[in-house]
């Protein structure tokens, strides 16, 4: 069976990502409250609030770093989710954007690849600023830090793709309640806001299914240079899981807008 991956016209993805850029444009100025506010109160909150109440360093860093690259990675991975979620079902459904699109010579593979390629930009935007405020904060101060977002992009792809597919899968928007229960759950149990060792075993083993999990790891050893082993495994085991995923969501999305 042929791959959908292997179906895109990149020349026509490019073409839907340029129209949501167009579209994004005209609302940047509220786009950009959500991810300059969110961080600077999340590092207040759990940095140097919670970090407050912390004296040990945890997993060898302080507790305003370890956190800090939980909240820049739960924030951007959540930002793929909501444009592949809510924005994507509003084309889809209530405003037929999806529809018009495929109405040109534009196939699906290739609308389904510009809107991953748009939740993927809007989550490097979100990386950049989020990134500025940690290392103002003193989060972010090793050098390989400049390199934390490729984990982060690697990452927000898998959550794109599997938030696209799921959309594709969607006849009801209060399904998405579902969803969000569950990403904020596994949120939790991640590694984003205290080490996995504190959890019993078999949550340690669920956590590490999780392409969250090794995206938030990943973006934490950048941000602190502690590098380990096992951290060019859980690199493959993520890029893996995001072709996996887009490769599903273009199978599903085609499911659904051919049928």
């Amino acid at each position: 069976m042929r791959s959908s991956i292997a179906q895109i016209n990149l020349r026509d993805a490019l073409a839907i990502w340029r129209r949501n850029v167009i579209v994004h444009l005209r609302v940047w100025k509220l786009n950009l409250v959500a991810p300059v506010i969110e961080p600077v109160i999340s590092v207040l909150g759990f940095g140097l609030g919670i970090g407050a109440l912390v004296a040990a360093k945890v997993s060898g860093v302080s507790y305003l770093s370890f956190v800090g690259a939980g909240l820049l990675s739960i924030t951007v991975l959540m930002r793929a989710m909501f444009e592949m979620t809510y924005a994507s079902y509003f084309k889809m459904v209530y405003q037929s954007t999806y529809d018009a699109i495929l109405a040109t010579p534009v196939d699906v593979e290739s609308l389904a690849l510009g809107e991953i390629i748009w939740a993927l930009t809007h989550a490097l935007f979100d990386t950049i600023i989020i990134m500025t405020v940690l290392a103002l904060f003193g989060a972010a101060t090793f050098p390989w830090a400049l390199l934390a977002p490729l984990p982060l992009l690697v990452g927000a792809t898998f959550m794109a793709g599997l938030s696209l597919g799921i959309t594709a899968h969607t006849r009801d928007i209060d399904a998405y309640n579902l969803v969000m229960a569950l990403f904020f759950s596994t949120m939790y149990i991640s590694g984003a806001f205290f080490p996995l060792e504190v959890l019993p075993k078999w949550i340690q083993i669920t956590a590490r299914i999780l392409p969250l999990t090794e995206s938030i790891e990943l973006t934490r050893a950048f941000l602190t240079g502690r590098f380990l082993p096992r951290h060019l495994y859980a690199g493959i085991y993520l890029v893996i899981s995001a072709v996996v995923a887009c490769e599903w969501a273009l199978r599903s999305l085609r499911k659904r807008m051919v049928a």
